[in-house]
Parts: C-alpha cells; sequence; structure tokens
C-alpha cells in the first residue's frame, strides 16, 4: 500500500535528518518533544534526537539513524508481532503524567477523528452497490450512534501516542524494534492508537498485520479493551472513504481496495 508522505528524509551513515513539507500545525516541534521524551524515559526504542535547524527555507530535524529494515513487505511473524507490541506498550506506558500535560493532543486525535468522519460520512456517493455501498451505509449509520460517541464522551487516561498507525513506522533489527516517524505525536488514548495501527492499510489490506495476532500481545484493560472496538470501526471508515473511488487513497493502492477495505468494515460491524 502507497501512503502519502509529508516530509523528505536524508539518510546518512549515522544520522537521518528529516525536512519537513508541512510545518503548520508545529509539527517540527512536535517530532522534537517526542523524540526528548522517549528519549529521556524509554532510551532505544526511537532515534535520539540531535539538533534541531532550517534547510532550504523548511524545518528540518536531525536524528541518530536506528538500524533495521521497515516491516510491512511481508506479514509479521510471531516474533515480529510481538516485539511490535512491545514497542508500542513502551511507547504508550514509558513517559510519566506530569511530562504528558506539557504536550498537545495529537494530530487528528479521537475527538477530530469522529468529527471527521462524521462529516465526511454524510457527504458520501449514494448510489454505490454491493459490499462498498451496504458498508457505507452501514457505518455512517453507526458514527451518528452512542456507541461512536462515546469515544469522545468518555474520560481515558492520557498516554504518548505516536499518531502514525502505519506498519512501515515500525523497523526490525532482527531482535526488536524501534519506532519512527512523530511529527503528529501528542497526548492521545490507547485504544486509539491501537486501532489506528492495526486499522491502518499498511498493514491491515496487505495482510501484513494479523489484528488477532498482535492485540494477542497487547495487555490492554478492560476500558481499553471495550473502547478498541468502537475505535477500530471508526478507522476502518475512515479508510473506506479514503478508499472511495476519487478520494485520496484510491489511486495510490491496488485495484480491489476498497472491496477488501468494505468486507473489513462489514465485519467490524456485525
Amino acid at each position: 500500500m502507497r501512503i502519502a508522505t509529508t516530509h523528505d528524509v536524508d539518510v546518512g551513515e549515522t544520522e537521518v535528518v528529516k525536512r519537513y513539507r508541512t510545518w503548520a500545525r508545529g509539527e517540527p516541534e512536535r517530532e522534537w518533544q517526542g523524540l526528548r521524551l522517549l528519549d529521556t524515559y524509554t532510551p532505544g526504542v526511537a532515534p535520539r534526537p540531535l539538533r534541531r535547524f532550517h534547510r532550504g527555507g523548511r524545518p528540518a530535524v536531525a536524528m541518530t539513524r536506528v538500524g533495521g529494515t521497515s516491516l510491512g513487505g511481508a506479514p509479521l511473524d510471531d516474533e515480529q508481532a510481538t516485539q511490535v507490541a512491545r514497542a508500542l506498550t513502551r511507547l504508550h506506558t514509558c513517559v510519566p503524567r506530569n511530562a504528558l500535560d506539557r504536550l498537545p493532543r495529537r494530530i487528528w486525535d479521537v475527538g477530530q477523528a469522529l468529527a471527521d468522519v462524521r462529516r465526511r460520512a454524510r457527504r458520501r456517493p449514494r448510489g454505490l452497490s454491493g459490499d462498498v455501498g451496504r458498508a457505507l451505509a452501514a457505518g455512517a449509520a453507526w458514527v451518528e450512534s452512542a456507541d461512536a460517541s462515546r469515544l469522545r464522551e468518555e474520560d481515558v487516561r492520557p498516554v504518548f501516542g505516536g499518531a502514525d498507525g502505519n506498519i512501515a513506522n515500525f523497523l526490525w533489527d532482527g531482535v526488536g524494534c524501534a519506532v519512527v516517524d512523530f511529527e503528529d505525536s501528542g497526548t492521545s488514548d490507547r485504544a486509539f492508537e491501537v486501532a489506528d495501527l492495526v486499522e491502518h492499510v499498511s498493514g491491515s489490506l496487505t495482510g501484513a498485520v494479523d489484528a488477532d495476532v498482535l492485540l494477542h500481545h497487547l495487555a490492554l484493560d478492560g476500558h481499553e479493551q471495550r473502547r478498541l472496538l468502537p475505535a477500530r470501526r471508526l478507522m476502518a471508515l475512515h479508510w473506506l472513504l479514503m478508499l472511495l473511488p476519487g478520494a485520496p487513497a484510491d489511486r495510490r493502492n491496488p485495484p480491489g481496495s476498497v472491496d477488501a477495505q468494505a468486507g473489513r468494515l462489514l465485519q467490524l460491524l456485525s
């Protein structure tokens, strides 16, 4: 699956320089803050931040180069799934509450996602047939429901959120995983972050991420488990809308992607 990028990356022998194409929402600052917090509280799970500067009129962040290969090219084996879950857990549990309180909410947090998906679902194309039409109708009804609204209304324990579910952001070195790309990071809730990963098309439609296997390795508490299904439904509907003909992810993904995504959403809604 091809995913749009928001930055350019220059890779050297020992360091990586990330140059941002957009920065109106504070992306360089979010990345810098996130890397510094992770380096302080759980070093090794992410690159170490080196310096901030401008290059060619664009903000940039230099960080250490971490070893490994991006996951997603093939289905995760059980050890890889274990290590992805371990890295994700470190992200979510390492930063203490007093440090989290100084961070902004992640870009496109659960409340913003719910409002955005509702708006787009109301404007969905009519007349689509088969599973796509059924999934859109069912998803549009669900996203207006009390079940969906609880995602925004419930109090949750804040966690550090990487805010990017692309499985390619997990680098596998044969032993463990490091995580990259924190330009959208901030505080979030764990169920939404997990849903962002397991429903991201980079892993779900390619078969790289088996949600049941990954969730087996994540020790979600009871409240997080209850929030997970509606969070997954929200993200699955988001990706169905993104994959519709003429939508942003349509031409970046193989033929048949929208039908596969419709089937996935219908299964989650059943």
